[in-house]
């Protein structure tokens, strides 16, 4: 994701996006970044709302979901790669 300076950021702006970072105790750029997607999500219906919370599934439509039972299997081999065979290690 990209980064921005922004300056000359009028006072009114400020108070708002300072009393919305306190308002939901988060930090002044995420409350920066909430209102600018409101804002947009406003005035461009198409453009939707992001949820931080699910950020994983942003990218599901590209790499497919894993069901359950493939997260249980793929966990399943994971843990038994991490485990020393004590005897090979001597």
């Amino acid at each position: 994701m990209r980064q921005m300076t922004l300056r000359d950021i009028p006072d009114e702006i400020e108070i708002v996006a300072r009393e919305e970072a306190n308002r939901q105790g988060i930090s002044l750029n995420k409350a920066f970044l909430a209102l600018l997607r409101k804002s947009v999500h406003q005035s461009v219906p198409s453009v939707p709302v992001e949820d931080n919370t699910k950020r994983s599934s942003r990218f599901s439509r590209f790499s497919g979901v894993w069901s359950d039972a493939e997260v249980a299997e793929f966990n399943k081999v994971l843990l038994e790669q991490r485990t020393v065979d004590e005897e090979s290690w001597q």
